[in-house]
């Protein structure tokens, strides 16, 4: 009799335990039990460093309830706030003070709460490390959109890629792929012209390293034979190199992947202005080391690539290397909209002066500047700088298009310095700033100018709309200006 009554309370249970779930909204409702918090252990942040750290609500995911997200004891680091939007939680902000704080955050849903306890510690020095730790599926044939974010390391904004697997296909990891918002420019030091016999007197060609914090890799037009130099942002000499090799007219110096993923210089001998060369020439040198204190100089090898173009001669001054592919491009001089080329790809010391191989024509059908001097693209691949003697554009490549759609778009103009015969401009090593610096010309010094991009908040996005179903791993590393990187691994299930 005692067994018969139990049988029969355990199916009531179970029919008012349905009865339940319809009210409350089928399988997709949420509960007390379904309710938690993910991830349980939050990375460190660093003072005065922006800190971004996503939440997620662990349960069901076939709806979408709005929850709510209060911190409901304790108290979060000083400059540090909790914000929610649907199902996601952000700590997000500056934490002013170092320190370890302990705190409780309450996430509700209609009567329904769920309680957890925290730590976030804030160091004086945090080490670079990415801070989104899951993400969440996505639906075949609909648009995904979701944030990685970092915090710490010792330089200033972030690159991101992917190093290990893939991502979805349709997906891709952007970081800054729209032209910034640049802050007016800024003197930052003269050319050094101690060097004397009109050594950088007609700088033509700037760009960043981007293994060397602080260091600038210039050139001459013409005048000073084959060699180029180190710099530092303010114009000081760091180093002063030589290369065996002819300098008709060097009119741009590129930094990019050679062999192996090595750093390599590439220095672009294709200045015509009379329309007469028959060949050019593209010399490429693997990185230097610059010495602590400069000395004599240096000589270095190089290979050379020739090259014609297609249609005849023409008079380019720009190039800048695609940092994934380690394809050169280079850009026309014309008061008409410039014709853009490309190299093939990998590069062939066979192309020598008597079989130069022709390149590739880009298709340009963007908005572009007239006499084009000088240019450089991100080391993050997504944005292009194009800048003529008194004007510069800015070129964003659109998430989920190739590197040559960067050509099509109208981009965003940035005011720079003018009134000299400026010719080069880059970004820094991470992005954030724009260079550009002029030749001496008539002047009684050559200036550097620099501008200050919005700081890098340490977020990129995984976007687009995948395409095929399945469970897909990869891994992302994250790299700061100074060299530091940090990697997680994910995963993306496709359903």
């Amino acid at each position: 009799m005692r067994r018969t009554i139990i049988l029969l309370l355990l199916v009531c249970l179970a029919i008012s335990a349905c009865k339940q779930e319809d009210e409350g909204g089928g399988a997709g409702a949420v509960d007390s039990v379904t309710l938690a918090i993910t991830p349980g252990v939050l990375v460190a942040a660093g003072k005065d460093l922006p800190y971004q750290h996503p939440l997620w609500w662990n349960g069901p995911h076939n709806t979408e309830p709005t929850l709510l997200w209060t911190v409901s004891s304790g108290a979060l680091p000083p400059g540090i706030a909790l914000s929610g939007s649907m199902g996601d939680g952000l700590l997000s902000g500056t934490p002013s003070a170092v320190g370890s704080y302990s705190f409780e955050i309450t996430l509700s849903f209609g009567t329904f709460t769920h309680r957890q306890n925290f730590s976030l510690a804030v160091l004086a020095n945090a080490p670079l490390q990415i801070t989104t730790s899951i993400l969440p599926f996505a639906v075949g044939g609909s648009p995904y959109n979701r944030n990685l974010y970092a915090t710490g390391g010792s330089g200033t904004g972030y690159t991101w890629h992917v190093i290990v697997a893939a991502l979805p296909p349709g997906l891709t990891l952007d970081g800054k792929h729209a032209a910034l918002n640049w802050g007016a420019f800024s003197f930052a030091g003269n050319l050094d012209q101690s060097l004397g016999g009109g050594r950088l007197s007609e700088v033509s060609g700037m760009v960043a390293s981007r293994s060397q914090p602080g260091v600038f890799w210039v050139h001459d037009d013409s005048g000073a034979g084959p060699e180029f130099y180190a710099i530092d942002a303010q114009g000081n000499v760091l180093q002063h190199y030589a290369v065996t090799a002819t300098a008709v007219d060097w009119e741009d110096i590129a930094i990019g992947p050679g062999p192996g993923g090595t750093d390599c210089i590439f220095i672009g001998d294709f200045g015509d202005n009379a329309l007469n060369r028959t060949n050019c020439c593209l010399l490429r040198i693997v990185e230097p080391t610059v010495p602590s204190t400069p000395g004599a100089p240096i000589n270095v090898g190089h290979d050379e690539f020739w090259f014609t173009y297609p249609g005849g001669s023409q008079n380019c001054e720009t190039l800048f290397i695609e940092p994934v592919s380690g394809t050169p491009y280079l850009v026309e001089k014309t008061a008409a909209a410039p014709r853009v080329h490309k190299f093939t790809m990998p590069l062939d010391t066979a192309w020598t002066s008597a079989n130069p191989v022709t390149l590739t024509s880009v298709s340009a059908t963007g908005t572009f500047d007239g006499t084009l001097t000088g240019g450089d693209v991100s080391a993050c691949g997504r944005r292009v700088i194009l800048r003529g003697y008194g004007s510069a554009r800015e070129y964003g490549r659109p998430a989920g298009f190739v590197f040559d759609d960067v050509f099509a778009q109208p981009g965003t103009a940035v005011t720079v310095p003018g009134g000299q015969q400026y010719e080069a401009i880059c970004y820094s090593a991470d992005g954030t700033r724009l260079f550009t610096c002029t030749e001496l010309a008539a002047q009684a010094t050559a200036p550097i100018h620099v501008a200050q991009a919005p700081l890098d908040t340490g977020a990129t996005t995984i976007s687009g709309t995948p395409t095929t179903l399945g469970n897909y791993t990869f891994t992302v590393q994250v790299r700061d200006s100074a060299g530091n990187t940090a990697q997680r691994q994910f995963m993306i299930v496709v359903r």
